[in-house]
């Protein structure tokens, strides 16, 4: 039986006035050249600050473009604008914010066929935002699912389900809140869902709940040493998610290529509370 070989990368947070993740990236497309996978997700927050420049959302596609494998995106909330109200970015997704967004990458929510499996893509922003596109996403995730004809299930979305607990209540923007994670953890059930994938935390984690495998892509921009973890298990380093997939199961591992550095913004967020802030740095600049 063939290995189906996929990559996961997230937080990328490409710019070309804002470059300062350019290394890591040169760094990931060189890593791609010698591992030759079979297909690359890229799991949200391509851009800087595409939300609001877009010139991050061109720079951004035309970096994806230099990948030399087929590959397929979904939207962060520094491409396409958060979740209203967005109070931290002042920034939320709107009509002509997602449109922006669809014109350089296509759906923003999408079906994936590879191998024996069935990879759906959704747009995390969407949900409860009050966009006419919030429903219609739901009755796509409803029929994907319905007409996987036997194949596995693999979700992607940017932001993970829950932070700790799958009981949390309350509104955060670092996760999805208590009515669609309740909705679609109803839906993982109900078709056995076996792998949820998301980034936005810029850590690595691996955790199961009932039969699904949810695994958080580390970025491969900066980390927020700042965060507090609470207790859970994670690790803080930049990096990239490798699977195998055979059959109906799949493995996976936590990539650090030897030239990546860990650009830890501790120091950046505690003063200004947002990366979106940092000066103007074009890429190729000395660090």
């Amino acid at each position: 039986m063939s290995i189906l070989n996929i990559i996961q990368v997230s937080d990328t947070h490409l710019s070309r006035g804002w470059g300062y993740f350019q290394d890591n990236w040169e760094a990931f497309i060189d890593a791609m050249q010698v591992e030759r996978p079979d297909f690359i997700f890229v799991t949200g927050d391509m851009c800087f600050n595409g939300a609001k420049n877009e010139d991050d959302l061109d720079y951004a596609r035309g970096q994806l473009e230099r990948l030399p494998a087929p590959w397929r995106a979904i939207p962060g909330n520094h491409d396409i604008g958060d979740t209203s109200p967005d109070l931290r970015l002042k920034g939320p997704i709107t009509t002509a914010r997602r449109t922006r967004y669809l014109r350089r990458f296509g759906s923003d929510f999408w079906v994936e066929d590879l191998g024996g499996w069935r990879f759906i893509g959704l747009n995390a922003q969407l949900m409860e935002s009050g966009l006419a596109a919030e429903k219609s996403q739901m009755t796509h995730l409803g029929d994907a699912l319905a007409r996987a004809d036997g194949r596995a299930i693999a979700l992607l979305i940017h932001k993970p389900l829950y932070l700790q607990d799958v009981g949390e209540t309350g509104r955060t923007l670092s996760s999805i809140w208590p009515k669609s994670r309740k909705q679609l953890l109803s839906l993982c059930k109900q078709y056995r869902v076996k792998l949820v994938a998301s980034g936005h935390r810029h850590c690595y984690r691996s955790t199961r709940h009932a039969g699904t495998q949810l695994i958080w892509a580390p970025p491969t921009s900066f980390i927020n040493s700042l965060v507090p973890s609470k207790g859970t298990r994670l690790t803080r380093r930049v990096g990239y998610i490798h699977y195998r997939f055979q059959g109906r199961t799949f493995n996976h591992e936590l990539v650090e290529p030897p030239r990546f550095i860990n650009h830890d913004l501790r120091n950046w967020m505690s003063a200004n509370g947002s990366t979106t802030k940092l000066p103007p740095l074009l890429k190729g600049a000395p660090l």
